[in-house]
């Protein structure tokens, strides 16, 4: 296993990362208009939860792939960010539900539910091009 991280991978990290906060940006985008349509600023409020609560497990997922790049293969990656993501939506989920019983279906649960499946579509798409570009 390697311990230490090469500037290269940090930067690919980094630029992954990058581009993930843009995506997260963009789905934000899009969905803030159905999201204050049905429900206005409470919905946008969820919307904002949710696109967090998926985007800080793939920012560990894509550091943690580039941090130890021999230490499996692309489907060990996509299984673990897919286990993170679960295990840290599901307690900011509970952990909202508490703070903010407010937030209902649609104010939070739907938003969350697009943004997870936005983003592990999203992160096994990065992990793919990444397998391909290390077998070139």
């Amino acid at each position: 296993m390697q311990l230490t991280m090469s500037h290269n991978s940090l930067n690919t990290a980094f630029r992954r990362m990058g581009f993930m906060l843009l995506a997260a940006c963009g789905f934000w985008l899009l969905f803030a208009g159905p999201a204050y349509w049905s429900r206005g600023t409470l919905a946008l409020e969820g919307l904002t939860y949710a696109s967090l609560l998926c985007l800080v497990p793939g920012w560990v997922v894509v550091y943690v792939t580039a941090r130890y790049p021999d230490s499996g293969s692309q489907a060990t990656a996509v299984i673990m960010g897919t286990g993170l993501r679960m295990a840290f939506v599901l307690v900011g989920m509970v952990t909202l539900r508490g703070l903010r019983p407010e937030f209902g279906h649609y104010e939070f649960q739907l938003w969350l539910i697009l943004f997870y499946m936005a983003f592990l579509f999203l992160e096994t798409l990065m992990l793919v091009k990444q397998s391909n570009n290390t077998v070139e």
